[in-house]
């Protein structure tokens, strides 16, 4: 095309050629649902008060304020500034806007009155939309050379041996698409900028080695590279300017460059079945990589079977390989409250371990991506299928599980959004954890009286701003072809240097959480509806207001009324134009035994249809939360020690836990970097309140459900730390120290003693006589012990 130059023309060849040796298809697989486009859903109620609460706290404050964290947006070189990039790279603005611009246009779809909420010192909207035209006024316009085209500050060269010139501006891309769907004006520049951006990378790829963060994130090229396929290339089609290949010749590139990035990067498939030379972790690992890193694998192998659907994979290659990253994530790193263990690398089940914040807003991203594509409706919820789940009306079984034997509980993205996200936040949403644990008593620095080098256990976050690996041959390459050829495990489930020091609540981590938890709610809400042809999908209760594409009924509408998850009712209202009809899609959790829509019976763990001609029709949906106790956490023993069978306590989509009464301080405040944000702070929280309690299940139907809230608890804070919506109540004894105590002499909890307990058999004191204990939702939480030893 004019104006192109031959750049473009060998790039095409290239892919040509590549296409010519590949049988898979040249468009892209339909994905099984789409979500609205930002813009057409607004958020109600708890929902709408949750994003308001964010924007008008740490997420969007960030560009005005200097404390620690906040420089790397608002002196970003993406913007003009001159800040040196942390750890190498630049990903910090990217990350924020990737969460901050949809947070943004739902606010905005809200209407005047949400948008009349936002603070208006934080400037939120402003600083969004001169950021959006700032990275749109200073792409690399030139028509020819590598640079031509590219986004950003940085051009992937050769010698980044780290991976990040190829990935970093992805994030970019991603919020530059979102912010046009909220922004219609903004279509034609942005499309053509991220058109130009992705062309100039595919060039790239012909010559560029993928290492490392490139390498294990690859599934990230092919949802941008993809989504404009889908939805860039037929709005654009005749237009030259934003297509310069036009439709056809854009669309071979995009689908050639995927393809193409998905053979130089990591082989994920391999990693997960064994058959490659770098291969999943059974246990904790003692060194840092990148291929065992929780982020990566979170948005990098948690995207990798839906990804590789919409390449060609048949639908049953797709769901065994998501079947296959789940069981081994489940029965390894497997952790009640997050998806898996990760304080940085994978560190095994014992509940002492943290998961980092940003891998369980990139596994929300990555599951709401599956489940899109994929359509399984497990991936939204929590399933509790075998013999460990246990409702009221359910005797204990007194048969001990075998050695290895493990809980199929295919916790998925609510888990994740209503437990692990608000927990890894004060309820303030100012501060947050680097990583959580399922059980912390102290949210500070505690470490046994060794210094960093005595104790080789410390895998201090130094390690990432360098990016050694640990584990690996010496002098290999850290790429999908060689390098790590075996995982040096830890002896002891040792908690990392991350787990000591870096699961307080604040501001001055390494900065890639306090800029990627913003995504989280955003991202959730907004793929709450979804649509296919003409019918649409509910894939979580939030209350919303939905205005469905011409294509489904009509333009029909929805509202969603509920409290959800702190009710179990849900009423939709759909208003479908005359002389159209449309077909109701709603998922019902695996957990919601006996659910019910308009009183007919749903089943669970299905998506429930719901044919609707038109007019006006009520859908009531009811959701049954008996409690569940499930048996078989924590760690899962050797040949030498048996495993912990650990007990959790779940209602609903919520994991309830213990919350110890805190003792908060302030340990650093930042008063000096002006202009102050008093609550933008570095907290100690600690308590001097009993945990180490034991459940007694030899009564199931003595475990009692309180539905009257605390007195302060409102939906205006729905995960308020001092307040809770509900409670259950558990009888319980206290261990003594011996039995249960801390860690090596820090404020760590030490693993809970393998289960049963038998209290009689052990010395006198070690069991206290019989009490109710109060557990609350692990969401509201900033100190919690949620997995339990247990007697009978």
């Amino acid at each position: 095309p004019p104006g192109q130059g031959a750049g473009a023309e060998i790039m095409l060849a290239v892919i040509n050629q590549v296409l010519s040796l590949s049988a898979e298809p040249p468009l892209p697989v339909p994905p099984a649902w789409t979500p609205l486009p930002l813009g057409l859903l607004a958020p109600r109620g708890w929902a709408l008060e949750q994003l308001l609460l964010q924007a008008n706290s740490l997420s969007g404050y960030m560009p005005l304020s200097t404390f620690p964290g906040a420089d790397t947006v608002n002196q970003s070189v993406w913007v003009g500034g001159t800040a040196a990039p942390k750890g190498g790279t630049d990903q910090w603005l990217p990350y924020w806007a990737n969460g901050n611009v949809p947070l943004l246009m739902l606010l905005r779809a809200a209407g005047p009155a949400a948008v009349a909420r936002l603070d208006p010192a934080a400037q939120l909207g402003p600083v969004v939309d001169r950021m959006m035209q700032y990275v749109l006024g200073h792409v690399n316009r030139s028509k020819s050379g590598p640079g031509a085209g590219w986004i950003g500050p940085f051009l992937n060269e050769p010698g980044d041996t780290n991976g990040h010139g190829l990935w970093d501006p992805l994030n970019m891309c991603r919020a530059l698409l979102m912010y046009s769907e909220g922004e219609p004006s903004s279509r034609p520049a942005v499309a053509a900028a991220v058109v130009a951006h992705l062309t100039a990378e595919a060039r790239l790829l012909e010559s560029d080695p993928v290492y490392k963060w490139a390498a294990t994130r690859w599934p990230t090229f092919v949802q941008v590279c993809l989504y404009v396929v889908d939805h860039v290339v037929p709005q654009f089609a005749g237009a030259r300017a934003v297509l310069p290949l036009g439709a056809a010749g854009t669309t071979k590139l995009l689908m050639g460059a995927s393809r193409l990035f998905r053979a130089k990067g990591m082989d994920w498939r391999g990693y997960y079945n064994g058959s490659s030379a770098v291969r999943f972790p059974t246990g904790p690992v003692a060194g840092w990589n990148t291929h065992d890193h929780g982020v990566n694998n979170a948005e990098g192998a948690l995207a990798w079977p839906a990804m590789d659907r919409r390449l060609g994979a048949a639908q049953g290659e797709a769901d065994a390989a998501m079947t296959l990253v789940l069981s081994r994530l489940d029965e390894y790193q497997g952790q009640p409250n997050a998806l898996f263990c990760a304080d940085e690398v994978f560190c095994g089940r014992a509940p002492h371990r943290g998961t980092e914040t940003c891998a369980v807003v990139e596994a929300m991203a990555s599951l709401e991506q599956a489940f899109s594509v994929l359509g399984d409706p497990s991936l939204v919820d929590r399933l509790e299928t075998l013999a460990a789940e246990y409702a009221l009306s359910t005797l204990l079984n007194t048969v001990c599980p075998p050695r290895g034997w493990r809980i199929d509980h295919t916790r998925r993205l609510e888990a994740l959004a209503f437990n692990a996200l608000p927990a890894a936040l004060t309820d303030d949403m100012w501060t947050h954890v680097y990583v959580q644990q399922a059980n912390s008593v102290f949210a500070g620095d505690t470490h046994p009286p060794l210094s960093e080098e005595q104790d080789p256990s410390r895998r201090r976050h130094s390690l990432h701003y360098r990016h050694v690996e640990g584990g690996c041959t010496a002098g290999s390459a850290d790429g999908p072809a060689g390098g790590c050829r075996a995982h040096r495990h830890s002896l002891h489930d040792v908690p990392s240097g991350e787990d000591q020091t870096a699961n307080f609540y604040g501001v001055s981590h390494f900065p890639c959480c306090i800029t990627n938890f913003p995504q989280g709610w955003p991202k959730f809400v907004a793929s709450a509806v979804l649509t296919h042809g003409n019918a649409f999908a509910v894939a979580s209760f939030l209350p919303l207001n939905a205005t469905l594409p011409d294509a489904v009924g009509g333009g029909a509408t929805l509202l969603i009324e509920t409290s959800y998850p702190f009710a179990g009712e849900a009423v939709l209202t759909v208003s479908v134009p005359q002389g159209h009809s449309t077909t109701a899609y709603l998922r019902i959790p695996g957990w919601a035994a006996g659910a019910s829509v308009n009183g007919q019976r749903a089943a669970n763990g299905t998506v429930h249809a719901v044919p609707l001609g038109s007019g006006l029709a009520t859908l009531r949906v009811r959701l049954p939360q008996p409690i569940r106790v499930e048996r078989g956490w924590g760690v899962l023993g050797n040949v030498s020690s048996p495993p912990a069978d650990a007990a959790v306590v779940r209602r609903g989509p919520l994991l309830f836990s213990l919350r110890p009464a805190e003792q908060r301080r302030v340990v650093r405040d930042y008063r000096r970097l002006l202009p102050y944000r008093p609550l933008a702070v570095d907290y100690e929280i600690s308590t001097r309140e009993a945990w180490s309690f034991a459940l007694d299940l030899s009564d199931l139907g003595a475990l009692r459900f309180e539905p009257l809230a605390s007195p302060g608890w409102a939906e205006s804070l729905p995960f308020s730390t001092s307040e809770y919506p509900f409670s259950v109540r558990v009888p319980a004894r206290l261990l003594s120290n011996a039995t249960w105590g801390y860690w090596r002499g820090t404020n760590i909890t030490a693993q809970p003693p393998a289960s049963p307990i038998d209290c009689d058999a052990l010395p006198s004191g070690a069991c206290g006589p019989l009490e109710q204990i109060r557990l609350v939702p692990f969401g509201s939480t900033n100190l919690r012990i949620a997995v339990f030893p247990w007697s009978h």
